[in-house]
């Protein structure tokens, strides 16, 4: 065991590997399934060249069994095991890879949100551990051979199956027997098409009279490190002679299938003919080696060989079923044989295009709304719009605009769209302005190219946030003002006012006296702007006082107004004669 791990250890330092045909954005990862949490599968920094500091990363596809760190560009794995043997792309026994798929936005922090977010799109291959043991259909199998058997016969036993792949697949058989039969039957292995058939050998002669059956021990075991194996008991029962096996007409049938054929849709027929006569050449037809979406989608008559449709059948979950057809005859020594059936399933334009809408970088997304800044540049992303349908050819060709007359246009994101699966991001065209106007309704519309076309919308609602981009202004900027002498202090001399366009503290002001002269005379309230007089004022003094007064903002940077202020001392008779 602890050479094992070691040795998966050692394998989950993957190495990052860019396909010769594949865009340069493609990325592809190789792990083991079934990892702990927290395992590295690889770096995006050191992969793509990257400094280690001054880009934010954010994963955007691939939870919940990825995550990546968002400083360093790491990918892990996550509490949720990447098992293979559950995954939809490695259920099929005729694909040996499957892949994960993970999206990854990088923001260059040095340049600023503004320059908008890389899309880094790859795959990571999950490669198969043995993690199953092999087994057989039946604890207890049964096989028919005819007495009289030439030495050297071959009978096919039922194969085992291993959910693993490749080398943890089934690796070899064993054939153990007890006394009574160790000079009559050995064990022979062929092979077909990657496949371990074991074959049940006759190395003497059997008769019937002397003893009708015989009980064997069958093993197979895997290829794992280490290996796993399993048991079933062979029971042979020695018969009267069916010495011919049934034969297809052809070596593959293939047909095609159109989407949502209805159920009891006959697909195709496949036939087998057996020399043999009576109940020895009477064949019962069965599908083999069928997942469970062929059992779940068809049937096959098993007196006729038809195959029909069980239920309604969908391409773009399925777009070809592939299995093998066993013919066996009813004779009491059963023989089989089996042929490769391959059914494509024709598409037809019952998809709509589906648009997805979701946040890219550091604009924030939440219940269909976008928040943006009025001073980010133009051609800044505020959102990733993905258009896909889920059909093939015309039919999944898609056109997709922004409608009505908004500040907002759609630019491809990725090298790697095709035509049925496309990303956009959504980019100003204009500078915003949150003085002028605080929302836009989006609506994006997509159209696919079957005939008829079918269409889909979706919609995005953006909110502009206000930047403190406007001074205070004084209206009017000269105040003048007539006050009489004689006053007392604190009486009001005279209210300024000043506003400002943006909104909430960006729009809060303090009143302030620039001059610190004329603060010995007066003062102002900082809140409302009202100017009082702190001293009397005497106009056989003073006639006429000026200064300037201030309106500041609250907002980052601060933003200042100015105003003058003139007041006139008006005269009382607070003065007696004088004689010259």
């Amino acid at each position: 065991m602890a050479a094992l791990r070691w040795e998966v250890l050692l394998f989950v330092a993957v190495v990052l590997l860019v396909s010769c045909g594949a865009a340069p954005s493609d990325i592809l990862y190789r792990v083991p399934e079934e990892q702990p949490p927290n395992t590295l599968i690889g770096s995006l920094a050191a992969d793509r060249g990257l400094p280690d500091t001054g880009h934010l990363y954010k994963l955007e596809v691939g939870s919940p069994y990825l995550r990546v760190d968002g400083k360093t560009g790491d990918i892990y794995t996550t509490e949720i095991p990447i098992d293979r043997e559950t995954m939809r792309d490695c259920r099929n026994p005729f694909d040996e890879k499957c892949f994960l798929e993970f999206e990854v936005s990088i923001t260059d922090m040095v340049k600023g949100i503004g320059s908008g977010p890389r899309l880094i799109e790859g795959r990571i291959e999950v490669l198969d551990i043995n993690d199953n043991t092999p087994q057989f259909s039946s604890p207890i199998l049964t096989l028919s051979i005819p007495e009289n058997t030439h030495i050297g016969a071959l009978f096919s036993i039922p194969m085992a199956t291993d959910r693993d792949s490749g080398t943890n697949g089934v690796a070899e058989y064993s054939l153990s027997t007890g006394p009574d039969a160790d000079q009559l039957f050995s064990l022979q292995v062929a092979v077909d098409t990657d496949e371990k058939l074991p074959q049940l050998v006759v190395m003497g002669n059997l008769d019937r009279e002397k003893k009708d059956s015989y009980d064997l021990n069958i093993r197979v075991v895997d290829g794992g490190k280490p290996p796993r194996a399993s048991s079933a008991l062979l029971r042979v029962t020695v018969t009267d002679q069916n010495d011919n096996a049934p034969k297809f007409e052809r070596n593959h049938y293939e047909a095609e299938l159109p989407e949502s054929s209805p159920a009891g849709h006959s697909v195709l027929q496949v036939r087998a003919n057996d020399a043999d006569t009576g109940t020895n050449g009477e064949i019962d037809y069965s599908l083999h080696q069928a997942s469970e979406t062929v059992q779940r989608l068809l049937r096959i008559d098993r007196s006729t060989g038809i195959i029909y449709v069980k239920n309604t059948v969908d391409r773009e979950e399925d777009n070809f079923l592939k299995f093998f057809v066993v013919a066996k005859d009813r004779g009491p020594n059963t023989k089989s044989s089996k042929v490769l059936v391959t059914i494509n399933i024709k598409d037809q334009n019952d998809n709509a295009p589906a648009i997805e809408i979701r946040g890219i970088g550091l604009v924030t997304h939440q219940d269909g709304v976008a928040n943006i800044s009025e001073d980010m540049p133009i051609g800044t992303p505020v959102a990733l719009v993905q258009v896909s349908d889920r059909d093939e050819g015309e039919n999944a060709v898609v056109t997709c605009v922004v409608a009505g007359d908004v500040p907002f246009q759609l630019r491809l994101a990725s090298e790697s769209s095709n035509d049925s699966k496309k990303k956009y991001f959504l980019r100003t065209t204009t500078l915003l302005d949150y003085e002028h106007l605080r929302e836009y309704f989006v609506e994006i519309v997509a159209v696919d190219s079957g005939n008829p076309a079918l269409s889909s919308t979706n919609s995005l609602k953006v909110q502009v946030t206000d930047v403190n981009d406007n001074t205070p202004i004084f209206s009017p900027t000269v105040f003048e003002v007539d006050f009489a002498e004689g006053n007392q202090p604190g009486d009001k001399v005279l209210d300024v006012v000043a506003t400002d366009a943006d909104s909430g503290t960006n729009a809060e002001l303090v009143y302030s006296i620039i001059e610190n002269s004329a603060t010995r005379l007066f003062e102002i309230d900082a809140n409302t702007g009202v100017v009082r007089v702190k001293n009397l004022l005497d106009r056989e003094e003073t006639e006429r006082y000026e200064f300037r007064v201030a309106a500041a903002d609250k907002g980052v940077p601060i933003k200042t107004g100015t105003a003058t202020v003139v007041i006139n001392v008006l005269d009382r008779n607070d003065n007696d004669p004088k004689l010259c």
